[in-house]
């Protein structure tokens, strides 16, 4: 009787957390989906702000300049419930198998920058987060071949 309560138990924490996953998941593809969001994601990513090691979002008008820390900060928390195991790192390869790769390539110089001018903690957990996807088996050479492909 034990036994199968013990297991009863640890079934139900183990589909707790697979729903809180997908609570979370579905939360955040709502945001980062949305039209506008997906609008500068594409301007970004296509070069209309600069090469990565000319982007600086202080040029970027008002409305893009939130957009843009917007963004930023949403590939920070994905990082975040990562790396505290709170998002399993599948589901978010599964469902955002391209985009915070290429957003860090667009904007890793000037994060860099950032850190020294500003925090040394800018962009930490989203650099971790697409550390990643560069050690996830489950992306072969080719992938990071085409990575520049919008």
């Amino acid at each position: 009787m034990v036994i199968v309560a013990s297991f009863f138990a640890f079934s139900q924490i183990k589909e707790a957390r697979h729903a809180r996953h997908v609570s979370l998941l579905l939360s955040f593809q709502e945001k980062y989906h949305a039209p506008a969001a997906r609008s500068f994601r594409y301007r970004l990513l296509s070069g209309e702000f600069g090469p990565p090691e000319q982007f600086n979002a202080a040029r970027l008008n008002p409305d893009d300049f939130h957009k843009f820390w917007q963004l930023h900060d949403q590939l920070e928390m994905l990082g975040v419930l990562v790396d505290c195991r709170l998002l399993d790192f599948d589901l978010v390869l599964a469902c955002f198998h391209r985009s915070p790769p290429q957003v860090w390539a667009a904007i890793e110089p000037y994060i860099r920058t950032r850190r020294t001018l500003a925090s040394p903690l800018e962009g930490q957990n989203f650099e971790k987060l697409v550390q990643r996807y560069r050690e996830s088996s489950a992306l072969e050479a080719q992938y990071w071949d085409r990575n520049n492909v919008l």
